[in-house]
């Protein structure tokens, strides 16, 4: 093989690995656009997509702001491969608003907001169960596209 043979490789390769993220993410973008935005409905889209590929046992955070007199739906929806994935709305303080886990892992939560106001947005993915097989060494990790999705109605 050539010098420049190998350079050729070496380019193709930096090029490739440059493409890889840019790719899942426009899988995960349509996925959330596709699956998820219909069920916004009858709210309206505020045009923002959120979406990430997200681990069993990530999180992600997001502050977003809510303007007064709008009544609003927060949609979380993942692919299949990730179990239970949870949300938690929180004020600038931190003080929980709402937590899917104690609303029966509900993916959705409609509310109205008398004052502009910030709030946090903490999605979470499980961490991955036990086995209870003491020969297995070790599970795989299960990854997939997680997004959040706001509505509002006028």
């Amino acid at each position: 093989m050539t010098n420049r043979n190998i350079k050729l490789i070496q380019v193709l390769i930096l090029v490739f690995a440059l493409s890889a993220p840019i790719i899942g993410y426009s899988q995960c973008k349509g996925f959330a656009k596709r699956k998820c935005l219909p069920e916004l409905k009858p709210f309206i889209h505020n045009g923002q997509l959120n979406s990430t590929t997200l681990m069993e046992g990530e999180s992600a955070e997001l502050v977003m702001t809510f303007h007064a007199k709008q009544q609003y739906r927060v949609i979380i929806c993942s692919q299949e491969s990730l179990d239970k994935v949870a949300f938690i709305i929180m004020d600038m303080d931190r003080e929980v608003l709402f937590d899917s886990e104690d609303e029966g892992n509900s993916n959705n939560w409609d509310f109205n907001v008398n004052a502009t106001q910030q709030m946090i947005i903490m999605v979470s993915v499980p961490k991955p169960k036990k086995h209870s097989n003491a020969n297995l060494t070790g599970t795989m990790v299960q990854s997939g596209c997680v997004a959040l999705l706001v509505g509002f109605k006028e």
